[in-house]
């Protein structure tokens, strides 16, 4: 029997950072499942689709945006999200000066691991430079149109008959820093705030159904 809901946080992960200044954006589904085995093979399975970042548009219906994973000189690789990585994002419309005409984000933590009755999986990004800009640290000019305070944590879980999956979306602020190009700044401003406003809500609303639904239900 489906049973799909919002519902109360019953577990965060400890890379899930506090919410501090900037809007905040939370996308949730949950799925329980008829048997114990039955779950922990659909945990498995939303596992394997949460990583594979290459293919997010493959498996979510109506997501406009391209993903693709890069190492940090920028080249595309294949292979699941790992730490260290950066995720390449094309969205509809002009895309930034700073990324060459992409946004930019780097996977900056992953955590796994199991807690009594609880499977988990969550990986946390936030925006990021160009890696084929000649940037230094000292010059930062993140290629996204969030700030670099901004992050986004995806979370998997299976709590018994129960599979989860969350995107928290938190500290979100445009990216209007002053080194960044006049054509930015009114590009990451409208699209920023647009976004942090549920724009990117939607997207991930279909993403979190995408990873624990029954194909059949998405």
């Amino acid at each position: 029997m489906k049973d799909l809901h919002k519902k109360k946080i019953d577990f965060e992960p400890d890379i899930l950072p506090d919410q501090i200044e900037g809007r905040s954006l939370h996308a949730q589904c949950s799925y329980q499942y008829p048997d114990i085995d039955t779950a922990k093979m659909a945990y498995l399975k939303a596992r394997q689709r949460l990583l594979d970042v290459n293919n997010w548009e493959h498996y979510i219906d109506g997501i406009t945006a391209e993903f693709r994973l890069a190492d940090t000189q920028g080249s595309l690789v294949d292979g699941t999200a790992k730490k260290g990585l950066m995720i390449r994002i094309d969205i509809p419309g002009p895309g930034t000066v700073a990324g060459e005409g992409y946004d930019w984000v780097t996977i900056e933590e992953v955590e796994e691991g199991s807690k009594q009755e609880l499977d988990f999986l969550a990986f946390r990004v936030k925006p990021a430079d160009n890696p084929k800009s000649e940037n230094t640290p000292e010059s930062e000019n993140i290629a996204h149109f969030y700030s670099s305070d901004s992050t986004g944590t995806f979370v998997l879980y299976r709590a018994g008959l129960e599979v989860t999956c969350s995107v928290y979306d938190r500290n979100l602020k445009a990216n209007t820093a002053e080194n960044s190009q006049v054509v930015d700044t009114v590009r990451n401003s409208i699209i920023g705030t647009s976004a942090a406003m549920g724009i990117s809500g939607i997207q991930w609303q279909n993403l979190v159904d995408a990873m624990v639904l029954p194909q059949e239900e998405v």
